[in-house]
């Protein structure tokens, strides 16, 4: 049940270095020498992540790349400036010049906070060997952002909360949770909202706390959460059974034969379905990956992938859920 309702994890390290100036500060020339510095740092052993300028995307490839969650938002403003190094299996992406210098990103499957964070301590002890790092003996490593001055760690998971959603209880319950210090986002992030019941978790502070602690806080925290959804859902099963059924059955026969469909119609319509799938109730999508459809059909992924229009995008998107969901 877990794996079902925590999506996937992440860790996001914060750095800067010792003799620059903030992004928000640089030329474009310094801007490019943070670049070449964080290049050769990460390349010159392995020599196999991919260098990326954001000034050589497309808005259609950033925004895919977001929809990806391998860039942030706000590295892809920064067209001039901005660049990011991506490891092959694209667990691994460090952004450069977007809030700090190094943004390193870890991204894993489930519940994996702790992999996730022993990955990009790893990257982060590689980077250390070759370049200087901002850094107060009393604050600890020294951010842009206040929020992340300490360890600069973010710990985030991705949730999937149907039920909650379904029982109009979500809104209550994570508010109840954020004044615990843990931040409730949207899909992608800060200023983005929830689709497809889906939300992102993470610690709001670095300062005072090691990384390992603030790990294991949202880790027990999120178990809560997971556990809230969990018994709704078993709720719901006992209580409701005839309206879930004719619900996802509904909602699997229009995915199944709509021929346009929009992203927040076919979200919601698939956040309906994986309940489904994982309540036992429409057995004909187990074993699929619904979370994976969900990222295939966001409107930029059609368009990179595919090369058409914003006109044909949804009719597009119709047909990528019916192949997918009857083959």
């Amino acid at each position: 049940m877990e794996d079902n309702i925590v999506i996937s994890s992440r860790i996001r390290l914060a750095r800067n270095l010792k003799n620059y100036k903030f992004p928000v500060y640089m030329t474009t020339e310094e801007a490019n020498n943070v670049i070449a510095e964080v290049n050769y740092a990460l390349n010159k052993e392995r020599k196999n992540y991919d260098l990326i300028y954001m000034k050589e995307l497309t808005d259609v490839q950033k925004n895919s790349l977001i929809e990806n969650h391998l860039i942030s938002p706000a590295l892809a403003k920064k067209n001039d400036s901005g660049a990011f190094l991506l490891s092959p299996d694209k667990k691994i992406s460090i952004m450069i010049n977007e809030e700090d210098h190094i943004r390193i990103q870890t991204l894993g499957e489930g519940m994996s906070l702790k992999e996730c964070w022993d990955l990009g301590n790893k990257v982060d002890d590689d980077l250390e060997e070759y370049v200087d790092y901002a850094f107060d003996k009393e604050l600890g490593y020294v951010t842009s952002c206040p929020t992340n001055i300490g360890t600069g760690v973010r710990a985030s998971v991705m949730l999937h909360l149907p039920a909650l959603s379904i029982t109009n209880q979500v809104e209550k319950f994570l508010y109840s949770i954020s004044q615990l210090g843990i931040a409730v986002r949207g899909v992608y992030g800060e200023g983005t909202k929830s689709i497809g019941h889906l939300y992102q978790i993470s610690n709001q502070g670095t300062l005072g706390a090691s990384e390992e602690t603030l790990i294991e806080r949202i880790t027990q925290i999120v178990m809560q959460i997971v556990e809230k959804e969990r018994k709704t859902r078993e709720h719901l099963k006992k209580n409701n059974y005839d309206e879930l059924e004719d619900d996802f059955y509904r909602a699997y026969g229009l995915l199944t034969h709509a021929r346009k469909m929009t992203t927040d119609e076919a979200m919601k319509l698939l956040s309906l379905i994986k309940l489904g799938g994982e309540m036992g109730i429409t057995p004909m999508v187990i074993g699929k990956d619904i979370y994976k459809l969900m990222v295939k059909i966001q409107p930029n992924n059609i368009s990179n992938l595919e090369g058409i229009s914003m006109k044909e995008r949804d009719k597009k998107r119709a047909e990528i859920i019916r192949n997918e969901l009857l083959k």
